[in-house]
């Protein structure tokens, strides 16, 4: 079967949160059909990276977007009453290749309701819309300025990703937490979950090298994307509210942040006494494996966190926040320990602090029963492929 995989970030590399499911969902689908993929670049270097995947793909096509452009003329649809998240995609090229693909597909698969305004009609439509995104507006509302504006987008995009649920053979979200609020906001809709999955031959502790300079430090570490908000509000939070009660109690810990493209607030932490802002680095395996724990204490978090997993797939305790340990559901997986305060963390870290640093295979292969790509994303494939051929919907 000939199908659209349509996406709002190029699916290569596998290093980024929304690239690592957008990767897997791509090739799960690529195993078995013809996979015609439609994505967004952010540069020319993303575009070359897309169509490094034509080796799995029927077809390529990866559109650049100038963000300040595509800022502007989002700014202008919001203006007139169009949603920002949307309209930060609008492209009349896509449209047109879209066009000139359709009468060969048999079903389109998008990945996050961005994209959604894409997918031709009559063609059956599946969603992987990941997390419910106007939830994060949300609670972008209450804690950033100008939270009016915030608040306007919720609305808009929650009536758009309503309407897209109604129209999808199915959407597939990362959660049953996800799945039970988009089940309020579109009752009629057909909804699952998919949880994600971890690379543990990638993340795999014998598998990565050994980081001298690092196993003599005693350290927690936060890996993520460092100009994404939640990331940034989760390490200001955690560096001001949690790490001086540890130095206070082991004054040689550190906090550890690794991770690309630094916000201000990230570089200024890292001129506290104890606090590394290392930026980009080549592989953030060394890191995790030398690490007493990771932390994990966003309080804005949608679905599950990647960041988390691979610590798992490591071997690492996390110290997790009630936000991020909630998108787990009621059974959290070994190893993840829920902390509210510094006096949580504290007594979290006793015992990993006490002596050298070490994976727990324990936990690596408790994870393993449950964050599995193949296993989580056969429900999905599945799904697609019960399509009968040539199918059209109105």
């Amino acid at each position: 079967m000939d199908i659209l995989f349509l996406s709002h970030c190029v699916p290569n590399p596998p290093d980024k949160g929304d690239k690592i499911r957008a990767w897997h969902d791509l090739n799960a689908l690529a195993a078995n059909h013809r996979v015609h993929l439609g994505c967004f670049a952010k540069n020319a270097d993303e575009v070359a990276r897309a169509q490094e995947l034509k080796d799995r793909c029927a077809s390529v096509f990866a559109e650049p977007v100038s963000r300040y452009a595509a800022l502007a003329g989002a700014a202008l649809q919001f203006v007139v009453g169009g949603s920002i998240s949307t309209a930060f995609y609008r492209s009349p090229g896509m449209r047109r290749h879209i066009e000139s693909l359709r009468p060969r597909l048999g079903a389109t698969v998008a990945y996050s309701s961005a994209v959604v305004q894409f997918a031709p009609i009559g063609v059956p439509l599946w969603i992987d819309m990941v997390d419910v995104d106007s939830e994060k507006w949300l609670e972008y509302a209450e804690r950033r300025w100008p939270g009016a504006i915030y608040s306007i987008e919720v609305n808009r995009l929650r009536a758009l990703e309503a309407e897209y649920a109604r129209r999808a053979e199915c959407v597939f979200v990362t959660t049953p937490r996800e799945r039970d609020l988009l089940k309020r906001i579109a009752p009629s809709a057909r909804l699952e979950s998919a949880i994600n999955g971890v690379d543990f031959d990638f993340f795999n502790p014998a598998a990565c090298s050994a980081a001298p300079e690092l196993k003599n430090q005693r350290y927690v570490v936060f890996v993520g994307q460092m100009d994404y908000f939640p990331n940034v509000d989760a390490c200001c939070w955690f560096a001001d509210s949690v790490f001086p009660s540890l130095r206070a109690r082991w004054p040689d810990i550190e906090f550890l942040i690794v991770g690309r493209s630094s916000a201000r607030a990230i570089q200024r932490l890292g001129k506290e006494p104890g606090i590394t802002v290392t930026g980009a680095v080549a592989d953030v395996r060394p890191y995790l494996a030398c690490a007493r724990a990771m932390v994990a204490p966003l309080r804005i978090a949608r679905g599950v966190q990647n960041k988390v997993l691979e610590a798992l797939a490591m071997g690492k305790r996390v110290l997790a926040s009630p936000v991020v340990a909630s998108t787990f559901g009621e059974t959290l997986p070994e190893g993840v320990a829920v902390c509210e305060s510094a006096e949580d963390y504290a007594r979290n870290l006793t015992d990993s602090v006490s002596g050298p640093a070490y994976c727990d295979l324990a936990i690596r292969d408790r994870a393993r029963t449950w964050f599995s790509w193949e296993t989580n994303l056969r429900p999905l494939v599945e799904a697609v492929e019960r399509t009968p051929a040539g199918a059209m919907v109105s």
